[in-house]
């Protein structure tokens, strides 16, 4: 019987279990949805997360959801960082190309947070599917100079059973056929849209009238209570914060992992090395720092990598010191990094939008995701509606950047023309894959636990860029028929420009041969017979949309292909 929920300090699950089948690193949207498939099929399943939990109480089997410990505070999230990496004490460091030196910026590059649920737990949950044309960009696209487009070693169509499994799962809001561009359903979603907030409606009239298609987002936030989580109570603070009472899908699947009480989650525990056999073709253990700094060890039958795409190459480099990094016979391992090129285009407006009052994003369209290889229709992405509903970060650009004081600075909190009275176009734009954009160890920077710390080397491409200037004044259009004062795109700056995006891919693509891939299309290394990837390391290309709910799909089928290699689509969805 299993010992639920823990008693054991930084343990969730069944804390006696000492035999996994299977063990873990990271607790996110891979790691949790992995687990949730091999725990309902009886393996047993040790977790380990770098972070630390604030969802007490998630292994208790009573009914419901426990209260996390996350509230609607701008400081204790937004100014101090409460669930993100802390750049002073692990840093990482960013060149735009190799011959700008070994390092040109040292601190917060593209982290996530560092909490049991991952960054699952910061979105506001989009989950918008990518479109069958996406899986064979190489093929459409041809040779594009300087990228490495490729196609995935599978089909949107045998991805499509996982995708409608994850909505099924997380509980995801939507309407079949809102979407005049997306792909062929086997189904409905299981929560219909929830209401839209005031700057979709004034921004979706203004997309109507130059003849573009806006919607309802498909997201993983509950419209009305679903698996033993509420609905949204509109709070405002979404994006970027941990609902306060678990109407995100944010850890909905790990929960159902724990209360199996087959998996034992081990939080502020830092993954440092994967040890192999004397042939390199197996790992035999993950050596790790405990929460109190000592080294330790856990075994398993298998291992699967969800740190993230960022962190998990970094893992495996670390696994091979000297050397390519474990797994890294055809020399991609850490490259075709990308991220989604963010193209955002503002207006101000004279009414006041509330952008406290809703669900962070509700709207959207995706006319400029575009066509393979049209001039005209670059591939950009899907674009979002949104708001500022952060009133004390408003507050602080104010005093802090323009250097407002006295009665000046009361009638800007007042007016608030930055805060208030602001509408944003988002496009999540496809970042092309190249070689050169890639994660290894700095040579010389280390982090408070004396390990080296991943160097990002990226700049854009002119692909995603050409897709910014084709779409960048149509955004601005759209504002205009919207009826906003101004409309400007935010410029991008030369020199060492982190990207902004936190949509975090490749690393580790997957592909059908050994010599140009990492892993296969099940997420196994080619190189390494128990080791998988179940983030968004092994995606060969990003398309145009938020990856969340791809990235699961593909955790699904792992672990499914795992328990059953002939069916994984049969044991995927199986009840706690």
């Amino acid at each position: 019987m299993a010992n639920l929920p823990s008693t054991t300090a930084n343990v969730l699950g069944d804390s006696s279990l000492d035999r996994f089948d299977a063990v873990i690193i990271g607790s996110g949207a891979g790691g949790g949805t992995a687990a949730r498939v091999l725990a309902t099929n009886g393996l047993k399943v040790c977790i380990l997360e770098a972070g630390t939990n604030y969802f007490l109480g998630l292994d208790d089997p009573a009914p419901g959801m426990p209260i996390p410990l996350f509230s609607n505070d701008e400081l204790k999230l937004g100014a101090r960082g409460l669930i993100e990496q802390q750049a002073l004490i692990e840093p990482r460091t960013f060149r735009a190309s190799a011959d700008r030196g070994d390092r040109e910026l040292i601190g917060a590059v593209n982290s996530l947070p560092k909490t049991v649920g991952g960054a699952a737990v910061h979105a506001d949950m989009q989950c918008p599917r990518f479109n069958d044309v996406d899986f064979r960009l190489g093929t459409e696209l041809g040779d594009v100079p300087g990228a490495s487009f490729a196609d995935w070693p599978l089909t949107y169509d045998e991805l499509e059973p996982f995708y409608a499994t994850m909505e099924r799962l997380e509980g995801v809001q939507g309407m079949a056929g809102a979407d005049p561009f997306a792909s062929p359903r086997s189904g409905d979603y299981p929560l219909p849209p929830g209401p839209t907030m005031y700057v979709h409606q004034v921004l979706a009239a203004g997309a109507g009238a130059v003849g573009l298609n806006p919607f309802a987002l498909p997201a993983a936030r509950n419209s009305r209570p679903y698996r033993g989580r509420p609905a949204c109570n509109d709070c405002g603070l979404c994006s970027m914060y941990g609902c306060p009472i678990n109407a995100k899908g944010s850890v909905a699947l790990l929960r159902d992992a724990l209360l199996t009480g087959n998996v034992q989650l081990r939080t502020n525990s830092i993954a440092t090395r994967l040890r192999t056999d004397a042939s390199g073709r197996r790992v035999v253990a993950v050596e790790y720092l405990d929460p109190e700094g000592n080294r330790a060890e856990v075994s398993g039958d298998r291992y699967i990598l969800a740190a993230s795409a960022i962190e998990s190459a970094r893992l495996c480099l670390m696994s091979d010191p000297g050397g390519p990094g474990l797994g890294n016979s055809s020399g991609q391992l850490g490259r075709n990094l990308m991220f989604h090129h963010q193209t955002i285009c503002v207006g101000i407006y004279q009414q006041d939008f509330h952008g406290e009052r809703g669900r962070s994003v509700t709207g959207g369209f995706t006319d400029f995701r575009g066509v393979p290889n049209d001039p005209a229709r670059p591939l950009g992405g899907i674009v979002e509606f949104g708001a500022n509903s952060e009133k004390i970060t408003d507050s602080l650009i104010y005093l802090l950047d323009f250097s407002f004081s006295g009665t000046q600075l009361k009638a800007f909190l007042h007016d608030s023309p930055l805060g208030s009275r602001l509408g944003a176009l988002i496009m999540q734009g496809e970042d092309a894959p190249q070689s050169t954009n890639r994660v290894d160890l700095d040579p010389a920077v280390r982090d408070i636990n004396g390990l080296p710390v991943p160097r990002i080397t990226y700049q854009p491409h002119a692909f995603e860029l050409a897709a910014r200037e084709v779409y960048g004044p149509k955004m601005v259009e759209l504002h205009g028929a919207a009826g906003a004062q101004f409309a400007l795109v935010a410029p991008i700056f030369e020199g060492a420009q982190t990207p902004a995006s936190r949509h975090i891919l490749g690393t580790l693509r997957m592909g059908d041969d050994p010599r140009t891939s990492v892993t296969d299309r099940f997420g196994r290394f080619h190189d390494v017979e128990n080791l998988y990837s179940a983030d968004g390391a092994p995606m060969a290309t990003s398309s145009g949309y938020n990856p969340t709910i791809t990235l699961q799909a593909l955790a699904l089928r792992t672990a499914g292909a795992i328990v059953d290699p002939q069916r994984p689509e049969a044991v995927v969805e199986r009840e706690v």
